[in-house]
């Protein structure tokens, strides 16, 4: 809360660590006796207010966490945020996170005023963007600080329905807007974001990208192909552990390359891989035996011939195309194009993981072994980020789970961000979202997904957390490094033709509206049997 009186708002009587106890001027317990002030002080050191005391030459700051009685006085916790120097007329310069001297029992605790917030979020260095505005000014711009969000995460989190895409593409927007020739890729599940980037991006889907089988790694490889478990999965993994390699052995004479492993990216013929397991099984005796081979031979057939992996499993995609492929993903250059929206809304959800945990896995592989090179540093956004990284912690972790979870803990070191959305918090990877230096928390309605957020906050940041279920649409409070102190803020207005096609369908507009729908149904049923969106 803002202020601009000098009323105190109480006076300290305990301080411990990193906290201290006020107690309130004008509210007794009882509720009786109050001062003409204390409207003052109930609206200035509400929970979660910020409140500011004087030691010696310096300001602390600190963030009301808890107000409770104490016998016929009404007392309130606070959590130390940080300080800053006090001019020679008395006004505030150079605030810090951290405290560095600490008040003592009988200091009176003020109220913050709108020359202090100006001062604490004012645009530190050249790399910040703007966001919004502070809550609850009107003037005070939210300013993010773009080295610091990008090199060390960011998670965007809300729950269904509260701006949560719209504030993705704010954010993108004003990230490209600052830094032109970046290099962004998003992974859009549900292909709406398209629409909000025509002009600054290119769109890869399942008829435009062409990411070949061959590129896969072994681990993807065997989460494509097998569908055992337990033992039986270990030997079916044998099993094409060895005909992987024997075939990419078979074809790295037209590659550079020292030593070949069933892991190289080296381009082979599916029909070569076919026809390996069929020569093994025709050296066993007992059926039983043969029947795995069979069994892995006739699923490879089964997925290179349904129409809807042709993005995948092609023909035409044998030859050795990984140059063009990681050059157009990446945006090198970037053509004036710097984000990749790769949808797979229409990525059959059997294989759908996979080709996350490829795009993922050949992102980090190009940054470790571009060493040396010019640095080309790479945001990676993910939508839908659960599915991905679920916090269930299992023993058969899927492929886009550990490559994810190698980018947050290693990424920052080879010029990868990590942006993570989700909807759902309480059910992402703790051990990730704890990587990420900035939190953007949107309103989340659970309290499981609230309480999932106060273990991931400092303790002096809950009063904040308390008003998460609260917010409005297009709201958020930020936590962490791109910030001075969390801080709740009105995202900036989007205009309708730079959003994502995220929008609820408003169905008594729908249904009282007359509808044409002559062959409608047709239509849907050819693009549904062609899995295509669009018609040609």
């Amino acid at each position: 809360m803002v202020v601009t009186t000098d009323i105190a708002l109480g006076r300290i009587i305990a301080v411990a660590g990193n906290t201290a106890t006020v107690r309130l001027s004008g509210i007794l317990a009882e509720g009786a006796g109050a001062t003409p002030s204390t409207h003052v002080v109930m609206n200035s050191a509400a929970v979660g207010a910020m409140v500011r005391i004087k030691v010696e030459n310096l300001i602390l700051f600190g963030s009301v966490g808890r107000i409770f009685p104490n016998g016929q006085f009404i007392d309130a916790d606070i959590s130390f945020i940080g300080e800053g120097l006090v001019s020679k007329t008395g006004d505030l310069v150079d605030f810090r996170r951290g405290v560095s001297r600490y008040p003592f029992p009988g200091d009176a605790v003020y109220g913050t005023s709108h020359d202090d917030w100006t001062q604490i979020f004012r645009p530190a260095g050249k790399s910040t963007i703007s966001f919004g505005t502070i809550h609850p000014t009107a003037d005070i711009t939210a300013s993010l600080n773009l080295d610091l969000l990008l090199g060390k995460h960011f998670a965007v989190l809300g729950s269904t329905g509260v701006g949560k895409s719209t504030s993705v593409a704010q954010l993108l927007h004003k990230i490209l807007a600052a830094a032109p020739n970046g290099h962004v890729v998003l992974i859009d599940p549900h292909g709406e974001y398209a629409s909000a980037f025509r002009e600054n991006s290119i769109h890869l889907d399942v008829d435009t990208l062409k990411l070949p089988y061959w590129l896969m790694n072994f681990e993807e490889h065997a989460e494509a192909f097998l569908t055992g478990e337990g033992s039986s999965r270990e030997r079916d993994r044998d099993i094409l552990g060895k005909s992987l390699l024997t075939v990419r052995q078979k074809n790295y004479l037209n590659i550079e390359i020292d030593k070949v492993t069933a892991d190289s990216p080296i381009p082979y013929f599916i029909s070569d891989l076919v026809e390996e397991l069929e020569k093994e099984a025709g050296k066993l005796e007992k059926a039983a035996d043969a029947s795995r081979y069979i069994r892995l031979k006739l699923k490879i057939e089964e997925v290179c011939q349904d129409p809807r992996y042709g993005f995948m499993f092609s023909n035409r995609l044998t030859g050795d195309s990984m140059d063009e492929l990681l050059s157009t993903i990446l945006r090198i250059p970037t053509q004036s194009k710097p984000l990749t929206i790769l949808d797979v809304s229409g990525v059959p959800s059997e294989i759908v993981s996979v080709v996350v945990a490829m795009i993922a896995r050949l992102i980090f592989d190009y940054s470790i072994w571009s060493r040396g090179e010019r640095q080309t540093p790479i945001l990676l956004v993910c939508e839908e980020a659960q599915r991905y990284l679920p916090r269930e912690d299992s023993t058969m972790k899927p492929a886009a789970q550990r490559n994810f979870e190698r980018i947050a803990k290693e990424g920052r070191k080879h010029g990868i961000s990590l942006g993570l959305i989700s909807q759902r918090p309480s059910d992402l990877s703790e051990s990730v979202l704890s990587q990420c230096g900035t939190l953007f928390v949107l309103r989340l309605t659970t309290e499981r997904d609230q309480d999932f957020i106060k273990s991931a906050v400092p303790d002096w940041a809950h009063g904040v957390v308390g008003s998460i279920s609260s917010l409005r649409n297009r709201e958020c409070i930020v936590f962490g490094e791109a910030v001075p102190i969390p801080v709740r803020v009105a995202i900036d207005f989007l205009e309708e033709s730079r959003r994502p096609s995220s929008n609820d369908p408003l169905f008594t507009e729908a249904w009282s509206a007359p509808q044409n729908a002559d062959g409608m149904v047709g239509r849907i049923i050819k693009r549904w049997r062609n899995q295509r969106h669009e018609t040609n």
